[in-house]
C-alpha cells in the first residue's frame, strides 16, 4: 500500500530551537513519554576550531505522548553534547524510568569541573532525588575537547540494572559502573598511552556474545557491564584513533553479531571502513584513508539486503545554528560480503526507518542539515518533512515506525504512515533486547541509525 505521511503529534516549544536531544521515558502505569534537552542554540563544541559562545540556555522539557506537558525549566549547563550527558532508567525496577542528567551547579563559571553533578530527578514531577559528584577524572589538565566529554549510558546483567558514566573520548578514558543504590561497582580507566582504540561518538549497548550480560560497545572496544573487562578490542595493536560510528549488525546467516566501524581520526591509517565478528575479527575492510563521518547499515537493498554506507567529509565548521561540511565523499558495500555498490543517489547525512512496517527500510535524507526528507529504497522522494531528526523507531503504538523532527520555528512533530502495518518481521525487530536499549542512546546525529542493523 502507497505511503502517506501525515502528523499525529504536535508540540510548539514557543522558541527557535536548533536544538532537541531526546530519549523515551516510561511514566508509569503503561504510559509512554519523552525527555527532551533543547536550545536555540545548534550546539557548543568543546574544540577550539568550533567552539562558539551560547546564544541560548539548554532548557529540558519532559513530555507524554499525547503532547501532555508534564514539567519542563531552565538549566544551570552549557548546551552543547560534551558538557551535559542524560539517561532515562528505571534503576529501582519500580516501572517508572528516572531522569539521570550530568550539570552544574555553577552557572557562572561553565568550566570549574569540581562544580559538575549526576542528578537523579523524578520523571513525572522534576524533583531532584539525588545526587552525587561527577567524577572529575581529567583535574583541568587537558584541553576543552579532552576534559569536557561526558557520557552516560545503561544496561542489564542478568537482569540487573547497571548505569555507566564515562569521562573522555580522545585520550585518558574512566568508567563508573553504578548499582541501583548509586554505588559504585567497579571502575575502569584506560590512558591514552595505552594501545588499542580511543572512543566512539556512537556507543551503542548489545550483549555482543549472547551470555545474558550487556557489553558497551566503546567503538573498537566491547566491554562488560559486569565487571569492566575487554571483551575484545578491534585491531588493538595496530589501531588507536577514534571511531565516528559504530553499529552492531545482526546476521541472520550467522545468528550472530557483528560491528560495522566508520573512522573519523589517523586519516592515512588503513581500513577505514570494516565490519567485524562478535569476537572483533575482520569480515571485511575497506577505504585506505579519508574521515568518514556518517555511516550505517540498512535493509535498503533492491531485495531488502543489508547494506552499508560510508560518508566522508574533508572539513567541516559549525556555528550557534548548523554545522557544514566540505568535500563529501561516499561509498556502499554489501553488507556481508563488503563488495563496493553503486548507488545511484546521494545517502550522505541520512538514517534507515521503516515507516510502512514491512521490515524493510526507507531512507530519511538530510536529517541533521534541517531539510528532512524521506526517500523509497530507489532514491525517490515519497515525503518532504523539514526540519531535523530527533527520534526515527517505534514511538508510538501505531503501524510502523515513526519520526520526530524538530524545527526552527519552535515545532516538535512525530510523523507517521497512516496505512502501515507491522509484519512478522517488523514486530520481531521491535521486540529484540537490542531494539529498546538503544532507543535510549543519546540523541545525536549517529546514533538515530543504530537501529538498522536488527
Amino acid at each position: 500500500m502507497k505511503i502517506n505521511m501525515d502528523i499525529c503529534l504536535e508540540l510548539d516549544l514557543g522558541q527557535q530551537l536548533e536544538q532537541f536531544k531526546v530519549m523515551p521515558a516510561k511514566l508509569g502505569n503503561g504510559r509512554k513519554g519523552f525527555v527532551a534537552f533543547y536550545s536555540a542554540c545548534y550546539d557548543v563544541d568543546a574544540s577550539y576550531e568550533m567552539f562558539v559562545i551560547p546564544t541560548d540556555s539548554l532548557k529540558v522539557i519532559v513530555f507524554d505522548d499525547k503532547g501532555n506537558v508534564l514539567w519542563q525549566r531552565e538549566t544551570d549547563v552549557m548546551p552543547g553534547p560534551p558538557w551535559y550527558t542524560y539517561r532515562t532508567m528505571d534503576m529501582n525496577e519500580d516501572g517508572i524510568d528516572e531522569l539521570y542528567f550530568v550539570t552544574t551547579t555553577d552557572r557562572e563559571h561553565p568550566f570549574r569541573l569540581a562544580a559538575f553533578v549526576l542528578q537523579r530527578i523524578d520523571i513525572n514531577s522534576g524533583e531532584i532525588t539525588g545526587q552525587w559528584p561527577w567524577p572529575n577524572k581529567q583535574g583541568g589538565r587537558k584541553s576543552l575537547s579532552v576534559t569536557f566529554r561526558n557520557h552516560m549510558t545503561a544496561g542489564y546483567v542478568n537482569g540487573r540494572p547497571v548505569l555507566l558514566t564515562i569521562q573522555g573520548t580522545y585520550e585518558d578514558m574512566y568508567f563508573q559502573a553504578w548499582d541501583s543504590d548509586m554505588k559504585i561497582i567497579w571502575e575502569k580507566v584506560i590512558l591514552a598511552e595505552e594501545s588499542g582504540a580511543r572512543g566512539s561518538h556512537s556507543y551503542p549497548v548489545v550483549d555482543i556474545n549472547m551470555d545474558g550480560v550487556d557489553e558497551l560497545q566503546w567503538g573498537e572496544r566491547s566491554i562488560s557491564f559486569e565487571d569492566g573487562r575487554e571483551i575484545f578490542c578491534i585491531e588493538k595493536e595496530t589501531w588507536r584513533g577514534h571511531s565516528d560510528q559504530c553499529q552492531p549488525v545482526w546476521n541472520e546467516i550467522t545468528n550472530e553479531w557483528m560491528v560495522y566501524i566508520n573512522r573519523e581520526t589517523h586519516e592515512n591509517q588503513s581500513p577505514r571502513v570494516g565490519m567485524y565478528d562478535s569476537h572483533g575479527k575482520a569480515i571485511w575492510t575497506a577505504l585506505e584513508s579519508g574521515h568518514i563521518h556518517k555511516g550505517w547499515t540498512g535493509r535498503i537493498g533492491e531485495n531488502g539486503e543489508l547494506v552499508s554506507i560510508a560518508g566522508g567529509i574533508k572539513g567541516q565548521m559549525k556555528d550557534s545554528v548548523g554545522r557544514y561540511y566540505t568535500g563529501i565523499f561516499e561509498h556502499a558495500f554489501d553488507a556481508l560480503t563488503g563488495r563496493e555498490l553503486k548507488m545511484q543517489f546521494s545517502l550522505f547525512d541520512s538514517a534507515p526507518i521503516d515507516v510502512d512496517g514491512d521490515g524493510l527500510h526507507e531512507i530519511l535524507r538530510r536529517v541533521a542539515e534541517g531539510k528532512t526528507e524521506l526517500l523509497d529504497r530507489k532514491g525517490n522522494i515519497i515525503r518532504e518533512i523539514g526540519g531535523r531528526v530527533a527520534m526515527a523507531s517505534k514511538i508510538m503504538d501505531l503501524g510502523g515506525e515513526q519520526i520526530m523532527s524538530y524545527h526552527s520555528d519552535g515545532k516538535v512533530r512525530i510523523w507517521h504512515d497512516t496505512n502501515a502495518k507491522d509484519s512478522e518481521r517488523a514486530l520481531k525487530r521491535y521486540a529484540h533486547p537490542f531494539y529498546e536499549a538503544n532507543q535510549y542512546s543519546r540523541t545525536v546525529e549517529g546514533n538515530i541509525c543504530l537501529l538498522g542493523g536488527i
